[in-house]
């Protein structure tokens, strides 16, 4: 039997990195890229949706596409980064859509990274895929990137958002860099330590997308988080105990934060707690539901 062919976009960032490595052996996997100098690996084509170009050779014969493009969420909120970060999620779906629609593809599944940013902030209830939503600029950044992923289903494609928290891997992100600080000697952490991380693995997510592929009753918003979680403090605690005995743990005050990440401070500052019955009900096991495993 053949192979499917995925296509995943923002092949650049390290979770595309992860999950093509991941479903290589089971796919052919394909990827889309902004940097003409990846152009000479196989099945790596260029887009830039900026500018509206897509290669659509990368779409023919696609069962199953993976979008996880996007300017970092976390970079410093200008006018320019805050418009980059919007269009390079919502005009990337456009552009795919529009050439899927354009060549009367026929395309299985679309899965659309998502974020918990499109629930509102410091709310002592579990937020299920039907609570209501943010009217911050990132909540409405991210339903406006649902609505977008939410289109593919004219095209009789299968759609699914996942909604990522805090993404745990020793490798990238948060907790490579509390890591080299804790080998340092300190902990930081900015704002409340009983502040809840929501939060997945690298390697669970990759599990997640592929039980997506082959699971056609998976459809819809998905909360993608263990259910095991931690405050800050715990965290830290743990990372201490298990890696750095001899490192201190402090706490930033909410003003140094305000004044070091200015409107970036809500999202840093936020405490969202989010409920994952949705995700444990389709069957899925976590692997990784433990941070000392990942240690």
């Amino acid at each position: 039997m053949a192979k499917e062919i995925v296509l995943i976009t923002g092949g650049n960032g390290s979770l595309a990195k992860h999950l093509t490595k991941f479903l290589k052996s089971k796919y052919i996997v394909r990827s889309l890229t902004t940097d003409k100098k990846y152009l000479s690996k196989n099945n790596v084509f260029f887009w830039n949706p900026s500018k509206h170009i897509l290669d659509s050779n990368s779409l023919i014969g696609c069962s199953h596409i993976i979008h996880l493009a996007g300017f970092p969420i976390l970079s410093r909120w200008t006018k320019k980064n805050k418009k980059l970060i919007y269009d390079s999620r919502i005009k990337s779906s456009k552009l795919i859509f529009y050439h899927i629609k354009k060549l009367d593809l026929k395309i299985k599944t679309f899965i659309s990274a998502s974020a918990i940013g499109i629930y509102k902030e410091n709310t002592n209830f579990n937020q299920n895929e039907t609570s209501n939503k943010s009217k911050s600029w990132i909540g409405k950044l991210v339903q406006d990137w649902e609505n977008e992923s939410n289109k593919f289903s004219e095209l009789n494609t299968r759609c699914i958002q996942l909604r990522i928290p805090l993404i745990f891997d020793k490798k990238h992100g948060f907790l490579k860099y509390n890591l080299i600080s804790m080998r340092l000697g300190i902990g930081l952490i900015f704002g409340n330590k009983n502040q809840i991380l929501n939060w997945v693995s690298t390697n669970d997510i990759c599990r997640f997308i592929e039980f997506c592929i082959k699971n056609k009753n998976i459809e819809g918003p998905y909360n993608i988080a263990t259910s095991n979680k931690y405050s800050k403090f715990e965290l830290f605690k743990k990372i201490k105990l298990k890696k750095f005995k001899y490192s201190l743990i402090l706490s930033l005050p909410d003003s140094i934060i305000n004044l070091i990440f200015k409107e970036k401070s809500s999202v840093i500052k936020s405490n969202i707690n989010i409920c994952t019955k949705k995700i444990n009900d389709t069957g899925f096991k976590f692997y990784d539901s433990e941070i000392e495993k990942i240690l």
